[in-house]
């Protein structure tokens, strides 16, 4: 399983951590809902499988566009 050293109900540090991300960054993802999370008192915490679902959901599509041969130099 991922993120096993980082505890069930996670920090915004910890999260940053996990996800080797600033800060702003981090606040970002939360306050978009992209990572899920809670509000307790003024400390925002993020359910570890919150972080998972958004990895998960992150994944790379491996569609049409991600078939073609890779040329090194940019453009195909």
């Amino acid at each position: 399983m991922l993120f096993t050293q980082y505890p069930d109900i996670m920090s915004i540090n910890d999260l940053r951590s996990a996800l080797c991300i600033g800060r702003t960054k981090a606040y970002e993802l939360v306050s978009s809902g992209q990572i899920r999370s809670i509000k307790v008192g003024r400390s925002i915490r993020i359910p570890k499988i919150s972080l998972l679902d958004y990895v998960k959901d992150s994944s790379y599509n491996m569609g049409e566009a991600d078939e073609r041969p890779y040329h090194e130099g940019g453009k195909q």
